[in-house]
């Protein structure tokens, strides 16, 4: 159900609920990444997903 506005939209309701959100993404999730900048997120370190062994992002968002 990918461009259907669902993902922003749950993002929007998590947005009201808090002032910051982090969240993981894999570092080949490009898609992902670029949707997640859109909304404000900046990538705040990378690591590793052991249970996965895929590299990853933590990404932040602040409210202004």
């Amino acid at each position: 159900m990918q461009s259907y506005g669902i993902g922003k939209a749950l993002l929007n309701y998590a947005k009201n609920k808090r002032n910051k959100l982090f969240l993981n993404v894999y570092q080949k999730n490009i898609r992902a990444i670029a949707f997640y900048q859109r909304e404000g997120f900046e990538i705040q370190h990378s690591g590793f997903d052991e249970a996965t062994e895929e590299k990853e992002y933590v990404m932040k968002w602040q409210q202004k």
